[in-house]
């Protein structure tokens, strides 16, 4: 007890030299917790995304990767059944599997938004016969609540989602320009690749629709595509669409995405489709892109923190080191007249050892309330720029279109950078940072010791001036 009050004592009598060590080890523990609940929590983050998106699986063809094969995304694409892509949803590797598609369509009675020729324009297909263009785009999805833009750019304003087969819904200035209200039925046909099918549709909503017309996509817009518009989207269900007799994925832009239940198997699932039959044409991957996008600023913001605290620790260690090696060395006489009365030299240690751990101690109780105040405003701030600068990089205006398939842009467009965390102190955060406070403290008490051990007391009080 006495070597703990003697150490006390010791701190108030040289409080100049233990304010300079107390407000280094005050600067490294605070900015530790900042750092360490930023990047926990930025972890966090990422490890749900990792789960919704990295566990995500697309099958489809991938006709960027066939361009740079050098492959003709017209004559070398091949098509799977449907009933292939039911058999691979059978995987014990997915949890849920959800179909979706879109194709491209046409009707000389139900006309679409920006047509002026009102659907009777025509063109000569790869086949040599004369078609009428695309104006219209029948979406379908096997999961309404998959359909992300609705709650947050899209709002139902008239009727109800559709729910059986043959129901679909549309937007209020495609309704409007056709004169068609909730539960009014409209017929539309398959363009040039699907010529032969056909849907007479049930309207069960109407939607309001403020997403961007093209997706910011220039290609798109500059050639007027009204196919491509998403004003002109006419949603409904995956069963509505194979009503018309589908076999093949043939004159379908479908996507088929995979839920794993482990992210880390996509490759044992890759092998197992593979196994079964799907082409080397079609690609079995996550949506890296739309990943990246997403994720991307919280990984930016979560290595900035952790290489700033990397420095911190090695400056602010460094710098603590010298401090406490020159106060030890300043205090020699004190240690000699300690060791000439008797005290041995284990005590001595544990006395400058305890000096160390208070000051340590005290510095962790006002880092981690300075961290903790700090940190919220912090991750903002990063995030916010980070953010910001994923959102000025433009999409890869990549398009493509093959049997009535296409691949537009690199695969991020509908996806927004992640912009918000909750930072809190956790457990484990706290955890951290008592190691590492009680690791400086531990660096300056063993150099003081290990400068003490190195003299004899009689030695000291020789060389005392």
């Amino acid at each position: 007890m006495y070597l703990i009050t003697n150490a006390m004592k010791n701190l108030v009598r040289n409080k100049g030299r233990n304010i300079l060590i107390a407000a280094i080890t005050l600067v490294i523990i605070a900015t530790t917790a900042v750092t360490l609940t930023i990047n926990n929590a930025a972890a966090k983050v990422i490890d749900g995304i990792r789960l919704d998106l990295g566990s995500r699986v697309e099958v489809k063809q991938d006709f960027i990767e066939m361009r740079q094969a050098g492959l003709d995304g017209r004559t070398d694409a091949s098509y799977i059944s449907l009933e292939q892509f039911e058999n691979f949803s059978r995987s014990d590797y997915l949890r849920k599997t959800i179909f979706s598609a879109e194709m491209y369509a046409c009707s000389d009675t139900f006309f679409a938004v920006g047509d002026e020729a009102k659907g009777t324009a025509t063109r000569i297909n790869d086949n040599g016969e004369e078609v009428l263009v695309e104006t219209l785009k029948l979406v379908a999805t096997s999961d309404p609540e998959m359909l992300s833009d609705f709650g947050t750019e899209r709002f139902i304003t008239q009727g109800r989602m559709f729910e059986g087969s043959g129901e679909c819904i549309i937007g209020e200035e495609l309704a409007a320009l056709n004169g068609v209200s909730v539960g009014d039925t409209i017929q539309i046909n398959g363009a040039s690749y699907a010529p032969d099918k056909s849907y007479s549709l049930s309207v069960t909503g109407i939607f309001s629709d403020v997403t961007d017309e093209y997706n910011g996509n220039w290609f798109l817009a500059m050639y007027d595509r009204f196919a491509d518009s998403r004003r002109n989207e006419i949603i409904t269900s995956w069963d509505t669409l194979l009503g018309a007799g589908w076999e093949t994925n043939h004159g379908l832009n479908m996507t088929t995405e995979y839920f794993l239940k482990d992210p880390d198997d996509i490759a044992k699932f890759e092998a197992e489709v593979r196994a079964q039959g799907l082409p080397v044409t079609y690609g079995v991957s996550i949506n890296q892109a739309a990943y990246d996008k997403v994720a991307g600023p919280m990984s930016g913001m979560k290595n900035a923190v952790t290489t700033f605290m990397t420095v911190i620790l090695v400056l602010g260690g460094i710098v603590l080191a010298l401090l406490s090696f020159m106060a030890v060395r300043e205090r020699k006489y004190e240690v000699g007249v300690l060791r000439a009365m008797g005290m041995e030299r284990g005590k001595v240690a544990f006395g400058i050892l305890m000096e160390a751990v208070m000051i340590s101690a005290l510095c962790l109780i006002l880092g981690l309330g300075i961290g903790s105040a700090m940190a919220q405003p912090i991750a903002d701030g990063i995030l916010a720029g980070r953010v910001a600068e994923a959102e000025a990089e433009p999409e890869r205006n990549v398009a493509i279109f093959a049997g009535g398939q296409s691949q537009i842009g690199d695969g991020s467009s509908g996806y927004t950078p992640e912009s918000q965390v909750q930072v809190s102190l956790g457990a484990e955060t706290f955890i951290q940072i008592i190691i590492v406070a009680f690791a400086l403290a531990a660096l300056s008490g063993l150099i003081g010791v290990a400068v003490i051990t190195q003299y004899e007391p009689l030695k000291i009080l020789s060389e005392r001036n």
